[in-house]
């Protein structure tokens, strides 16, 4: 009997246990296939407006994308072809678009608005159509793969510390002692333009996406985030885990996640 593959998804979001107000924003829009984390910046509160308009502007451009289309998208060849990826391809330069169109909404915005001068966003999303993922991301807010209990980072860091790292100026593991890792290179916002860095990959049955802010990243070990999200508990349950532990390791940030999992099903169609 051939078997399709059906996920379900859960999402969070938490102040963390030093911040008073939560700048992080997400969206789960699952007859669609889509998955949002937003990580806001800026002062008085302006980065929970930016990363709120991500989050929005997204949404809202898949729901229309005819009325709101920006200017001509650009995607680079994507790491999957073939018929069965038809619609995935398609999808990905949807979604490229609607984040370039969310990166200009909150650039003009902060222009006009004084108090929300330099306010900006990262922003990671992830689209599944017919057994593939397109995940497109600005900044360090990361996706993460589990497969096999195994955990994959499928974005990379737009950091300064990370390009340090590609450069040869800074080992790895000096990472977490350097004094400006929390310096981005890259968000939505900040420049008129943003280049939004992209990949497409298959899914099989058993693989759990994580979606996830710096709050979660940065404070929680790839060991323990692996070993909560291969778990199999109810994933309301594994996201506040997530959350939990990042709060018992201080909660320094606002920390969100989103963790999509996918199972085989017989019979009937993929859901996209």
């Amino acid at each position: 009997m051939q078997r399709h593959l059906v996920f379900e998804a859960a999402g969070i979001t938490h102040a963390g246990m030093v911040r008073e107000t939560n700048e992080d924003s997400f969206a789960i829009l699952e007859p669609r296939g889509l998955f949002l984390v937003a990580d806001g910046m800026g002062g008085r509160a302006a980065g929970e407006v930016a990363s709120r308009m991500a989050i929005d502007t997204v949404r809202d451009f898949f729901d229309d994308p005819d009325s709101t289309w920006p200017v001509a998208v650009s995607v680079g060849p994507a790491t999957t072809r073939g018929a069965e990826a038809r619609y995935i391809d398609q999808g990905l330069p949807l979604l490229v678009a609607g984040i370039q169109l969310a990166n200009g909404r909150i650039f003009s915005a902060a222009r006009r608005d004084r108090e929300k001068r330099g306010m900006g966003t990262t922003f990671a999303a992830a689209l599944v159509r017919d057994g593939f993922i397109a995940v497109a991301h600005v900044g360090d807010s990361r996706v993460y793969r589990l497969r096999d209990h195994r955990l994959e980072q499928l974005t990379r860091d737009h950091s300064l510390v990370n390009e340090c790292i590609r450069l040869g100026h800074l080992l790895p593991e000096q990472a977490s002692s350097f004094p400006l890792q929390h310096v981005i290179t890259r968000a939505l916002g900040t420049d008129e333009a943003v280049e939004v860095e992209t990949r497409i990959d298959a899914v099989e049955g058993g693989d759990v996406l994580l979606l996830c802010s710096d709050g979660l990243s940065g404070v929680v070990s790839a060991q323990d985030i692996a070993s909560i999200l291969d778990e199999g508990a109810d994933l309301a349950d594994i996201t506040s885990r997530l959350v939990k532990r990042a709060n018992e390791n201080g909660g320094p940030d606002n920390v969100t996640c989103v963790v999509v999992r996918w199972r085989a099903s017989p019979g009937g169609p993929a859901r996209r």
